[in-house]
């Protein structure tokens, strides 16, 4: 009996592999916290964590590609201190966004509503200069709130992206006996698992966490979800 490897045991270790490492919180998480804070559409939600997904399945394989160039070693050390870079800037963006929330203020619910009740002609006394007894006024910029801009989530599509997949490098490598043709399914079955399951895990979160009732305290959401994407970086360097 030939207890050799085969194509198929291979793909089963990719993406067993890809299932694994991508179900770890800093792969999908900040997605979550982010999207939750900023009322994401299903498809923005989609479009930067696809876009992160992308960019660490591609990272990942050219490692692959490396270990199988240069030795395992080395690209197992380029991959450790490129997954140090990211935890290290995912300190950076989570510690600025929270400082950026918290010092303009805070005062949405999720999805920008202003807390205060806006007048049946759907002006806001707020902008003569009226009193509100709920709280004081805040006036955030009107694109801030209610436009597109996806600039800040694929900042952190970009930084979640650079940390590569090292575990898969060894099933690369033993996929080089059985071809190129093996390789090549091989890389793309994980690069495939882990873009699905990023994703879903992302737009599930935020879908999710929808319909959780958030209290008033939920103005600084974007706050606590800054210094949770800060801590995921911390803990991320710990354990690295």
């Amino acid at each position: 009996m030939d207890f050799g490897l085969k194509p198929s045991v291979l793909v089963g270790t990719a993406v067993a592999t890809a299932l694994f490492h991508t179900l770890i919180p800093d792969h999908w998480l900040p997605f979550v916290l982010i999207g939750r804070a900023r009322n994401w559409s299903v498809t923005t939600t989609a479009v930067v964590s696809g876009v992160s997904a992308v960019i660490h399945a591609l990272l990942s394989a050219l490692l692959g590609v490396l270990a199988i160039a240069i030795g395992l070693g080395s690209a197992r050390a380029l991959g450790e201190s490129l997954a140090q870079a990211s935890a290290v800037l995912l300190v950076a963006f989570g510690t600025a966004y929270a400082v950026w929330a918290w010092r303009k203020g805070g005062h949405f619910h999720p999805g920008g509503r202003l807390l205060h009740h806006e007048s049946a002609d759907g002006g806001c006394p707020g902008n003569e200069g009226g009193s509100h007894p709920e709280h004081l006024h805040y006036h955030a910029d009107g694109g801030m709130i209610h436009g597109s801009d996806r600039r800040g989530g694929m900042y952190l599509a970009v930084i979640i992206g650079l940390n590569p997949c090292i575990v898969i490098l060894p099933v690369m490598l033993s996929s080089v006996e059985l071809g190129t043709a093996t390789v090549g399914v091989v890389t793309a079955v994980y690069a495939l698992t882990t873009t699905v399951l990023m994703v879903g895990l992302a737009v599930l979160g935020v879908a999710g966490t929808r319909r959780i009732p958030v209290p008033d305290i939920s103005r600084h959401m974007e706050t606590g979800s800054g210094l949770l994407i800060a801590l995921t970086g911390v803990v991320l360097l710990l354990f690295e």
